[in-house]
């Protein structure tokens, strides 16, 4: 793996890291003003594995960025279901903005690993 990668890695790990942490925040937010029992559950779980996973990211494994990329993709179908439900732009709204920007961050930084990968061939 080229130094080129290794910061690719690390960028979306940290990347993937925030993000887990809106999740877990927003699922203790959901259980703090509407206690919400679901709300603080899914967040912590997926908050925690996205976390795990952002490690995982940030140390080179490649299984860790698919994983994660699966999670988010899951977490953007869920809010997007939900806005449709709602209607209302906090929290689904802005969840799913904030999902589907970082799947496209994820996105593009695949594009630019593989372009790395390409090259070096």
């Amino acid at each position: 793996m080229c130094g080129m990668e290794k910061r690719t890695f690390k960028k979306l790990g940290i990347a993937i890291f925030i993000y887990s942490l809106l999740v877990f925040s927003g699922g203790v937010m959901g259980f703090a003003m509407k206690k919400s029992m679901p709300s603080l559950m899914m967040g912590s779980l997926f908050g925690l594995s996205l976390l795990y996973l952002s490690v995982k990211v940030m140390t080179f494994h490649k299984w860790g960025l698919y994983t994660a990329t699966l999670l988010i993709l899951g977490l953007d179908a869920f809010f997007s279901y939900r806005l449709f439900l709602t209607k209302t732009l906090f929290p689904a709204g802005a969840m799913l903005l904030l999902t589907t920007a970082i799947l496209l961050l994820i996105m593009l930084y695949l594009k630019k690993l593989e372009g790395v990968v390409k090259s070096r061939k």
